[in-house]
């Protein structure tokens, strides 16, 4: 985009399914080049018949000599548009660039979140174009993921919970219960929260990664190491849990914090980061609670009826 600032209206930032998470959407880095068919949209090379393509290089020139790299591949594409260089015809494109919430095709927990960045989705991940928290509080809610459990095509255990097809035959099946305007403003407030609260705790979680990574890779033996599963976990470990997760990961000839000087600088940083993300963790717990809570209500769920929808389903 810095050859050729006009790209900037094009490229999109993207996810995939594996991107959605609860409460949260991560940073993925990708993008995408979102150029709609002329089916739908009037570009300068639109009707331009044989001058179309010049018209294209004329208007991204920067655009045009990437994707003439690339041209054989994308004329064999089944799904581009009237032109090689555009994608098929989509009835949808402005749902991406309004709040939405979103969630991956597959998964074993409630991975709902309000998407507000304008990313765009692969064919991995889905979207309801509203904007409206209080069906996102109800969509996370446990009751909600209790009556996915009986509606949505089960997958395949991973751990000791089955993973579900979260697509949208399976979705707009589930019954959203009525509820008042104050109730609705209350649960979409909590719900607003837990969002809030959930994005901070990623982003805190990612940032913290990105340190390690970047403090402790270029001393390893490979480039393209990357943080372990345990040493993602980071928050969970003690310093020197840490620094041997640190040696695995990155392949170290030992333990980074059994240096003094090194132990010295990342105890105290660890220990506030630690602080910080379980007090994010603590604040989103209470307020899951409570949205939970009222989601029983609104569904009118008897106490026995809530203790067996639990046990079932959070454990």
């Amino acid at each position: 985009m810095s050859a050729d600032p006009r790209c900037a209206e094009i490229i999109k930032p993207y996810l995939g399914g594996q991107d959605l998470k609860h409460w949260s959407i991560a940073r993925s880095d990708l993008w995408m080049i979102a150029l709609k068919s002329s089916v739908d949209y009037s570009w300068p090379w639109s009707d331009s018949g044989e001058q179309a393509e010049a018209m294209f290089e004329q208007s991204f020139p920067s655009l045009h000599t990437h994707m003439k790299k690339l041209e054989e591949a994308l004329i064999k594409r089944q799904d581009q548009g009237r032109y090689w260089w555009e994608l098929r015809s989509c009835a949808y494109w402005q749902e991406f660039e309004e709040n939405k919430i979103v969630w991956p095709d597959i998964s074993k927990l409630p991975r709902f979140s309000m998407d507000t960045e304008r990313h765009y989705l692969g064919n991995t991940g889905y979207a309801i174009p509203n904007g409206d928290y209080y069906l996102l509080g109800i969509l996370s809610s446990w009751a909600t993921w209790f009556m996915i459990s009986k509606i949505a095509q089960p997958l395949r255990l991973r751990g000791d919970r089955w993973q579900y097809r979260l697509f949208p035959q399976y979705m707009e099946r589930l019954p959203i219960p009525d509820a008042t305007d104050d109730e609705k403003e209350t649960i979409g407030a909590l719900a607003k929260l837990c969002n809030t609260l959930g994005q901070e705790r990623y982003d805190l979680q990612h940032q913290f990664s990105l340190r390690l990574t970047g403090a402790f890779r270029q001393t390893g033996k490979g480039s393209a190491l990357s943080l372990n599963t345990k040493a993602q976990s980071w928050w969970e470990l003690s310093l020197s849990e840490l620094g041997e997760a640190l040696k695995v990961s990155f392949k170290l000839q030992a333990n980074p914090f059994r240096h003094p000087r090194t132990a010295d600088e990342w105890e105290p940083y660890l220990a506030e980061k630690r602080e910080e993300f379980e007090r994010l963790t603590r604040e989103l717990s209470d307020a899951e609670a409570e949205l939970n809570d009222r989601v029983y209500r609104l569904f009118e769920l008897t106490v026995d009826e809530i203790a067996l929808l639990q046990r079932e389903v959070e454990h």
